[in-house]
């Protein structure tokens, strides 16, 4: 009966979004066109610049060829935007008459400062940084190229304000550990949400890295619009979509060096190795494009039984029926068969398991996500999305020397299904005045040996209007409506309102300030998960409650001479029911259980500089954090209390030299009663990490390669992210990547 309940809601969302996306579709006669070309300097073309049209929901961006087309605009006059990443923006007022075309070509001059830049994630849209009230940070394709980025995880390492706990994201000293359950930070691919149906987490290698155009980071809570799981933050991965025929390959080799001390290596003469191929391959046909990416990788790994083979492929489809209406489909899969590495023997022994590690143990796992999105441009001023998410996740573990009848809680195993859709609207309600509002519903089902079979739902409607308050003012306000609830428990709802506001003071500097509330009702892992890891048993724990954050934040930016900016931020974030792993005394046993109360507060600071142009690149990033419980008076677990990121890039004709350097403090609070369990689990120190890399480019000679040397950890520093666990060692990779 209840399952017929979720798939009647499910299926009245359904036919609910299609009603509306039909039934404001407004009977607009084919009024004016606006096209042209957009070029550099040089008159080259630029591919992908962006061109909107302020007051409307109009916009395009430019094919391979530079050139745009706008259509359906009334008659009357327009401020026309141009902008690119890299360049400064160019505008015009232009007069458009009804049945006319008008055109409107733009040349873009280089800009040492990101002036063109446009996010997408902090409001559902496309916004330029003076309208966003929220701490944002990006990396793009160019980042991850040039430091040989293979995975998700080390991409995040490199941002401000974020760091990885070996396989969880904390962003601000949101989170701290739960081994790979339950996340605050909401991963979007192409805005689709991708968190695992089960343990409501982030699986890395379902994103195609190769394929990454760019990765933007939402600092704070984000639940005003993107609900349950976006407490601490939101990224999205956006892919790139091809304007041109695209074939691409990157290859590369290379081996874990020896640790520092004798005692740890296990693998004796022979280095370990690690390899790894990707390949790409897109097209354009008139309204139709496409790109395919796919890749497999083997690494033998530093540590013992931490060995593993993935492969992935991805493909991803543009279909534009006409310049109003167009189709995105996409596919994302990836399969992996990994060690079952938990924790060290002891400090003597940090690279291997305890000798009671069966070391034939195995976690295989498999990964397929797929959307659907459909957009259309109803009239001038209203344009809605319908998107349709499928995410199935499946891993279990595996033995060729284990009889799991004897070891019952060894035997983890788990398939979850997540279906989501949503439904957007976007409209000028005049040119100072932008409403977004939708609704947003998703159903989970998982049967597991480790979780349960278990159903979840959640429903939400949301809406965000923002106003241009004269020239130098941007006010948002926004709430979202949240309701889940998992099998027959109590139902979780809540309503989360944000209000944002941004001022330029003067030119090139922009003041922000945001105040929001913040939801996450625990993952059905969270609550249900029974199982054994090297002796570390846990328990379920039916009766958690949501998570509930007040977040504050105020920041500036200001753009400085020679092509610097700075970015600055004071953040204070208050938890109610917090939700952290506990030891209970009386069994050993680990139970999720709620804080009452926790609170963090902190500052980051941020400088780019780029003084001679793209010869020289600097960034610096500090941040500080005070994260309390304040029910126990204590430090919150597994949160430095500072952050410091350096990253600098020489370009010297077709050779680059970059280096990036990540210090993060001793973390101050662990689980301490896993002294009783782990040897030597106390021990831990700073994190103070510097990655080299040099490359070659054979533009100069006319080859479309590149030719890359990295070293990580280039001093072979050994510390620990979570306990008895030591983080990635020295490495050396030699990566060539080629197009053609």
């Amino acid at each position: 009966m209840k399952k017929n309940r979720v798939q009647l809601s499910v299926q009245s969302l359904v036919w609910t979004v299609l009603f509306l996306s039909v039934s404001v579709t407004a009977a607009v006669a084919q009024n004016g066109v606006l096209r042209g070309r957009v070029t550099d300097t040089d008159g080259n073309p630029l591919i992908g610049a962006n061109v909107a049209i302020r007051g409307t929901v109009l916009g395009a961006a430019t094919d391979a060829d530079g050139r745009y087309v706008i259509r359906r605009l009334p008659s009357g006059t327009y401020n026309v935007q141009c902008s690119m990443i890299g360049y400064g923006p160019e505008s015009a007022v232009l007069r458009i008459t009804a049945d006319t075309e008008r055109v409107q070509d733009f040349r873009l001059a280089e800009s040492v400062i990101e002036t063109g830049e446009v996010i997408v994630t902090a409001g559902k849209h496309a916004q330029s940084l003076e309208e966003i009230p929220v701490s944002v940070a990006t990396f793009d394709a160019r980042d991850i190229e040039a430091r040989g980025i293979i995975s998700l995880d080390n991409a995040l390492r490199k941002v401000s304000g974020v760091n990885i706990t070996e396989d969880q994201v904390n962003i601000r000293g949101s989170s701290g550990y739960s081994r790979a359950l339950g996340s605050r930070v909401l991963l979007l691919v192409d805005g689709a949400p991708v968190l695992a149906g089960d343990a409501g987490e982030i699986k890395f290698d379902v994103v195609p890295m190769f394929a990454v155009d760019r990765i933007e980071v939402v600092k704070g809570a984000g639940s005003a619009l993107y609900g349950s799981s976006a407490l601490g933050g939101v990224i999205n991965v956006l892919t790139r979509q091809p304007r041109e025929r695209v074939s691409r390959v990157r290859l590369y080799s290379g081996f874990w060096d020896e640790p520092e001390w004798e005692s740890w290596n296990w693998w004796g003469e022979h280095p370990r190795f690690m390899n790894g191929v990707d390949l790409q391959h897109g097209d354009v046909h008139g309204d139709f494009s496409y790109l395919l990416t796919g890749g497999v990788r083997n690494d033998q790994a530093y540590r013992q039984n931490d060995d593993y083979v993935r492969w992935n492929m991805s493909g991803r489809a543009w279909y534009r029926f006409d310049p109003e209406r167009n189709l995105v489909l996409s596919l994302n899969h990836s399969e992996n068969d990994r060690g079952n590495w938990v924790y060290w023997r002891d400090l003597e022994h940090a690279l291997q398991p305890p000798l009671t590690a069966d070391l034939t143990e195995h976690i295989r796992s498999v990964k397929t996500q797929a959307s659907a999105q459909y957009r259309q441009t109803h009239s001038a001023t209203f344009a809605s999305m319908l998107r349709v998410n499928l995410y199935r996740t499946a891993f279990e573990t595996t033995s060729d020397t284990s009889d799991f009848r004897f070891r019952p809680t060894d035997q983890t195993q788990s398939t979850a299904w997540l279906l989501g859709a949503e439904w957007q609207g976007s409209m000028t309600l005049s040119d100072r005045n932008f409403l977004t509002f939708g609704v947003d519903a998703s159903w989970a089902t998982v049967d597991s040996r480790t979780f349960g079979t278990r159903d979840g739902i959640t429903f939400a409607v949301y809406g965000q209007d923002e106003l241009t308050l004269g020239e130098d003012w941007h006010l948002s306000i926004g709430a979202r409506y949240d309701l889940t609830a998992i099998d027959s428990l109590d139902i979780d709802a809540q309503l989360n309102p944000r209000v944002g506001l941004t001022y330029t003071p003067w030119q090139d500097g922009i003041a922000r300030a945001s105040y929001g509330w913040g939801f996450r009702s625990p993952s059905i892992a969270e609550r249900y998960t029974s199982a054994s890891a090297g002796g570390i048993l846990t328990k379920p724990n039916p009766d958690l409650k949501a998570e509930r954050s007040t977040s504050y934040e105020v920041g500036f930016t200001q753009n400085l001479p020679f092509g610097s900016s700075v970015d600055a931020a004071v953040f204070w974030n208050d938890y109610d029911n917090l939700v952290e792993p506990l030891i209970d005394p009386a069994d050993g046993r680990i139970a999720f259980r709620n804080i009452t109360r926790a609170r963090i507060i902190g500052y980051e600071i941020g400088l780019e500089s780029r003084p001679f142009s793209e010869r020289l690149l600097l960034s610096a990033s500090y941040t500080y954090l005070y994260p309390r419980d304040i029910s126990a008076s204590t430090v919150l677990k597994y949160r430095p209390r500072h952050l410091l990121y350096l990253s600098g890039d020489v370009r010297l004709g077709p050779v680059t030299v970059g280096a990036d350097f990540r210090y993060l403090s001793r973390m101050e609070n662990i689980d301490r009663e896993l002294t009783l369990v782990i040897p030597d689990s106390e021990k831990r120190v700073a994190a103070y990490v510097t990655d080299l890399r040099l490359s070659l480019s054979g533009e100069a000679l006319g080859l479309p390669l590149r030719l890359s040397f990295l070293v990580d950890n280039v001093f072979q520093y050994h510390y620990t992210e979570v306990v008895a666990n030591i983080a990635p060692m020295r490495r050396f990779r030699l990566m060539l990547e080629g197009s053609f």
